[in-house]
């Protein structure tokens, strides 16, 4: 089965489209991760070291022989979970020497030295390469199973793709990996993405594994089973465990995890907080062993399942295709890309940062530029870094196509390890041994790397060329010789590449001179503790006094005096300069002088200095070199600085000469040509300025000599002067340590014309405030007589209403009693006369609600209605609601539905029946057909709902309804009846009563009033007599 080349091609867009959206949003992110998720995404960055590699060529080492794929897993989890400091201490380390690289790494502990960077960052470029060329190689493995070639066909369209991935990913490395000039500013949204492809691979290889364990097999043992009785796999089963080569692998891994280029990009100049390590030291072995599970499983599959001739490292793709699942095999594609490409990625960043770092950078220094020398530097090594990054990954496509079919995946991955390993001794000796140094680091990795070469890439190169190891000189022999022990070539050649490097390395390192920047550096980089500084003992026979006289002659007897009095003060302790000078009181003489003499000059002066011994003519010719340098950039720092500024600057050294100014200066005072020149006398200058008028009235010679004084006394003086064109500069003078004067002329003239506006605007703003505040007391005290008439006409408006209510009751209450005679009499009247009578006793039931409704109005007002509030059963005020409405339901032909509650209350329930009364009596005026009284409960609180089916309230109305006398006749169905005061009094009584009020509706489908009442709890029933009772006599 196979998939059309364009799929595969769209597949591939899409998911690199994924990958840089996923990086440009890390790299525009605003804010930082959280720390709970920077810490997973760093865990899952660690997986960078699972390339295709497991991903493809773990299958088919488990395939040839069932346990050989397991030390690429068990290596790193063991160091995490024995060794865990080794990673905190590197991580220290790094940060507190702000390293860039492995090399920069072991560079740095063995005396700075930058020739061992070069060695260094050769040998990982050397073994990376292949390494990179392996991972081309898996996805083109990947493309050929999809579109139906041989797996491991390299013709033209192979290499077309090969070629292609590389570009791609140049691109990619290029735009995220090569944003900042400081690689330790850290590339979030790179590892971001390779987060996430840590992600998607681990997916896909779980994915693929299940669906062979428990898609083809019931699961686990039903594969075993079927495995050990297959005939094919008889061999396969006897076949030993290849102890010696499986512990030498465990080993590698352990190593890998430590020095692999890319392992130490992500682990740790990637690493933003280092106890992010602390999750990192478990997820990162739990991915392992997940990304193990299935390894073997796959492996066995494959070879039931598969023909005989597809190559183990396929199997993972050609099962899902073999059984049809297309889309399987897409995703495991993609997992094996994921796996590729992330360690494509970060290895090109890190090579290219070895690269421009340690072997272009020195060479760029010579050649500075002195006009704009950061903006030349950053654009010359953001350039190298990019070309670096585009040539590594050629290569890498050159060192794919001389590979050829010749080699499997893992064992171009084991060769690689191999080359890698040879870091080994050199980074765990700047870990731990003190006595490591340079010459026995430089002789380890020549001997191990040519041992690397001869044993392990030469018989990799005949066998792909046909050669014969017969005609290299005891080759065959180290190979292939009986020692007692089932080794095969590769494990020899890696161990004894590894052990000449490592005995050569103590050897040489034993029994040579350690430098003393080498003693230093071990004093930072070995300790009990990560935060400790190297011993306080001396560790040369020198003074403090003798480094202070060192430093005096570079940098002025003053400041070097300064400096070292403020270092005492910061340590704590008195001065005293005939102490012995421990490597504290070094190395603050060694930060003092590069900023004059540059990094490795310093270290050569301080070293010939303590040592004691006469400078060669090189090293002082290479000082004076690069001190020229240092003070050449300084100037144009200096000069870059004063001509980006606003303000005129001169400086006047400590013989009143100026030696510097800048071009806001000439344009101030309007210099003619020629009379600016380095060295010319101030007292020139300022008599010039004085005798155009510049510096004020009074005599000429007397301003100059007044300023001139000044200067010599190092007095700070700042003054302003109106200069004749009218311009209003305000000049400033300050001393310099050791001599001399800076004048700053700053031109303040929209300042003081905007100072002098705003003072205008301010005297006319208090006229009119003054006038405002006038006018507003005068509205103040109109509104407060206002006020004033409003409540006092309220209150006669409530006494009126009280009064009157009261009055009127009386004679409507005896017009009701002759009606209800009148009704009565029902039988004696004639039929137009029971229709008056009904009549009249409706208008005087109305007559006597609007009354009632005044006297509660008014009794509200006043606060004369004291509520008493007490449990009781809300069903029977239900029950007395649905009786008194239910009569007037049946005359209007409303549906009233009553739901009661058999729940107690507390609240008065008089006030409470009132309230329900006017929200009935309100959906009764408005509704159209059903009203429903119902009740919900809410917590500790019942909502007593009205619900009516009228034409509804307005948002904008439902605050205007619960005003006196407010109605919404626009909407009325009923509206002949009423004042408007029945929500008005709701709202009131439920105020008195702290309950809730709530009004809810819906314009044309109706409205809902609700009060909340508190639950109360039903009081304790009375005990009964006792029945029955024992009677004596």
């Amino acid at each position: 089965m196979s998939l059309s080349p364009g799929l595969i091609a769209a597949v591939a867009l899409i998911y690199m489209a994924i990958l840089f959206a996923i990086a440009f949003y890390g790299d525009r992110r605003s804010t930082p991760m959280p720390p709970k998720v920077r810490a997973w995404v760093y865990s899952l960055s660690l997986a960078v070291y699972c390339t295709s590699w497991t991903f493809f060529g773990a299958v088919g080492q488990a395939a040839e022989q069932l346990w050989s794929f397991l030390p690429i897993y068990l290596g790193p989890i063991i160091l995490l979970l024995s060794m865990p400091w080794v990673l905190q201490k590197m991580v220290m380390i790094s940060k507190q020497e702000n390293i860039t690289s492995i090399a920069d790494f072991i560079a740095a502990r063995y005396g700075k030295s930058q020739s061992l960077a070069v060695v260094v960052a050769l040998i990982c470029l050397v073994g990376v390469l292949p390494y990179i060329a392996l991972q081309l190689k898996g996805i083109v493995l990947g493309v050929n199973l999809l579109i139906g070639e041989h797996a491991l066909d390299t013709g033209t369209s192979a290499q077309d793709t090969a070629l292609i991935v590389s570009l791609a990913l140049a691109l990619f490395t290029i735009l995220f990996g090569t944003r900042n000039l400081d690689v330790t500013e850290h590339h979030r949204g790179m590892v971001l993405a390779i987060a996430f492809e840590s992600l998607v691979k681990l997916l896909a290889f779980l994915a693929v594994g299940a669906f062979v364990t428990f898609g083809l097999y019931n699961g686990f043992n039903d594969l075993l089973d079927q495995a050990h009785n297959t005939a094919e796999l008889d061999a396969f089963w006897n076949e030993a465990v290849n102890w010696p080569a499986l512990l030498v692998q465990t080993g590698m891994a352990m190593i890998a995890i430590v020095c692999l280029p890319r392992q130490f990009h992500v682990t740790v100049v990637e690493n933003i907080e280092p106890k992010d390590l602390r999750l990192a030291r478990w997820v990162f072995p739990a991915y392992l062993v997940l990304a193990a599970l299935f390894v073997v499983p796959i492996a066995l599959a494959g070879q039931m399942l598969l023909p005989a001739g597809i190559t183990p490292d396929s199997f993972v793709i050609s099962l899902p295709l073999a059984e049809a699942h297309p889309g399987l095999a897409v995703l495991a594609f993609i997992g094996g890309a994921s796996a590729a490409t992330g360690m494509v990625i970060v290895a090109s960043v890190a090579l290219s940062t070895m690269i421009s770092n340690d072997m272009l950078l020195p060479w760029l220094l010579r050649r500075q530029s002195t006009e704009r020398p950061f903006e030349a530097f950053r654009h010359w090594m953001l350039t190298a870094r990019r070309v670096s990054i585009v040539l590594i990954l050629l290569l890498a496509y050159v060192c794919y196509r001389l590979l050829g079919e010749g080699a499997s995946l893992a064992t171009i991955g084991q060769v690689s390890f191999a080359a890698i390993g040879q870091l080994a001794p050199a980074m765990f000796g700047a870990l731990v041994w003190k006595q490591a140094n340079r010459r026995g680091v430089f002789a380890g990795l020549i001997f191990g790397a040519l041992l690397w070469f001869y044993t392990l890439v030469l018989p990799l190169a005949a066998r792909g060329m046909g050669w014969s190891l017969a005609s290299f000189p005891g080759l065959s022999t180290l190979l292939y010789a009986p020692i007692g022990l089932q080794v095969d070539p590769l494990t020899r050649g890696v161990v004894l590449s590894l052990a000449g490097n490592l005995l050569l390395f103590a050897w040489v390192s034993w029994f040579s001179r350690t430098r003393v920047s080498e003693h230093w550096q071990a004093g930072r980089f070995i300790g009990h503790d990560l935060g400790t500084k190297p011993s306080n003992r001396s560790l040369l026979a020198v003074q403090v006094e003798d480094l202070l006289l060192l430093a005096s002659r570079f940098v002025g007897e003053e400041r070097a005096r300064q400096s070292f009095v403020r270092f005492a003060e910061r340590q704590g302790k008195p001065f005293e300069a005939n102490q012995p000078a421990n490597s504290e009181w070094i190395a603050h003489t060694e930060r003092l002088l590069a900023g004059v003499l540059g990094a490795s000059s310093t270290r050569a002066v301080v070293k010939a200095a303590i040592e004691g011994r006469e400078m060669q003519v090189e090293d002082v010719v290479r000082i004076v070199d690069e001190a020229s340098e240092v003070l050449q950039f300084n100037r144009a720092l200096l000069q870059g600085a004063i001509e980006n500024i606003t303000q005129g600057i001169s400086v006047v050294d400590q013989n009143l000469r100026l030696v510097a100014w800048n071009h806001r200066y000439l344009e101030l005072f309007d210099y003619p040509e020629g009379l600016i020149y380095v060295g010319r006398p101030i007292a020139e200058i300022i008599r010039f300025n004085a005798e155009r008028g510049m510096l004020g009235g009074g005599d000429v010679e007397e301003n100059v000599a007044k300023r001139l004084y000044w200067m010599r006394q190092g007095t700070a003086h700042s003054y302003e002067r109106v200069f004749p064109n009218g311009r209003v500069i305000e000049l400033i003078g300050n001393p310099m340590p050791g001599g001399g004067f800076v004048m700053s002329f700053t031109d303040i003239t929209e300042f003081r014309e905007a100072e002098r506006a705003l003072k205008e605007a301010n005297e006319s703003l208090e006229r009119r405030v003054a006038e405002r505040t006038r006018e507003l007391s005068k509205l103040n005290q109109a509104l407060t007589e206002a006020k004033a008439h409003a409540e006092a006409a309220n209150q006669s408006k409530t006494r009126f209403l009280a009064a009157v209510s009261h009055d009127l009751m009386q004679p409507l209450n005896a017009a009701r009693l002759f009606s209800a005679a009148l009704a009565h009499q029902d039988e004696a009247l004639p039929h137009e006369a029971q229709e008056l009578v009904r009549h009249l006793d409706s208008a005087l039931r109305s007559a006597e609600d609007l009354i009632t409704d005044l006297l509660d109005i008014s009794r509200l007002e006043n606060g004369r209605i004291a509520p008493d509030r007490h449990p009781f059963a809300l069903a029977s005020l239900f029950d007395t609601l649905a009786a008194e409405f239910g009569v007037l339901a049946a005359e209007q032909g409303i549906d009233l539905r009553v739901r009661g509650s058999k729940q107690w209350v507390d609240s008065d329930s008089k006030l409470l029946r009132r309230i329900l009364q006017n929200f009935l009596t309100n959906a009764f005026r408005y509704a159209k057909g059903r009203v429903v009284l119902g009740v919900r409960r809410e917590g500790q609180h019942l909502r007593l709902e009205v619900w009516d089916r009228g034409a509804g309230i307005p948002e904008d109305k439902r605050k205007v309804i619960f005003e006196e006398f407010k109605r919404l006749d626009s909407h009325q169905t009923r509206a002949e009846k009423g004042l408007g005061l029945g929500l008005a009094i709701a709202d009131g009584l439920c105020r008195v009563l702290d309950h809730r009020l709530e009004v809810r509706s819906w314009p044309g489908k109706g409205s809902v009033f609700s009060v909340s009442v508190p639950l109360a709890r039903r009081p304790a029933a009375r005990p009964k007599a006792a029945v029955g009772s024992e009677v004596n006599g």
